[in-house]
């Protein structure tokens, strides 16, 4: 049997650190994506490294959960749909856009803000689509924000 050299151990340790942490990363951004659809998946927890990546145990959830994530997850990727037709058309037009992005953490959750002053506003699409599925409608001040 190999035994590990000394190097070999600290290196796969490294690597088992970091797909742990990828994991708890990846817990902490799902937590905070559900938190902006008033979602919450109470078993959701980082599970370890497994094979050397991040693992993310999703847990359990009922149906109508389900059905409402299911709802998100729709309305989420027709915003991004939606943005890469104005990326496609602002890219054919010539048009020389710059983004800004902008993270604050807010109790335990990292939020991130992206600002494309000639774009459209994906977040705004994806809202809409969220408050005509779940039946109320999602509390957020989307005033404009000027870019220095």
């Amino acid at each position: 049997m190999y035994e590990l050299t000394y190097t070999e151990r600290i290196e796969y340790k490294q690597r088992q650190d970091s797909a742990y942490q990828a994991g708890a990363d990846a817990v902490t951004n799902l937590q905070a994506a559900l938190a902006l659809a008033d979602l919450t998946l109470p078993s959701l927890s980082n599970d370890g490294p497994v094979a050397g990546h991040g693992f993310v145990r999703l847990g359990g959830c009922n149906a109508a959960f389900a059905n409402r994530l299911a709802e998100v997850i729709a309305a989420g990727a027709d915003s991004l749909r939606y943005q890469r037709k104005a990326d496609r058309l602002e890219q054919s037009q010539g048009v020389a856009q710059q983004r800004a992005v902008h993270g604050v953490e807010a109790d335990g959750y990292r939020i991130i803000r992206t600002e494309a002053p000639a774009a459209a506003d994906p977040v705004a699409a994806f809202l809409r689509g969220l408050r005509g599925t779940t039946g109320h409608s999602a509390l957020m001040d989307r005033r404009s924000t000027s870019t220095h």
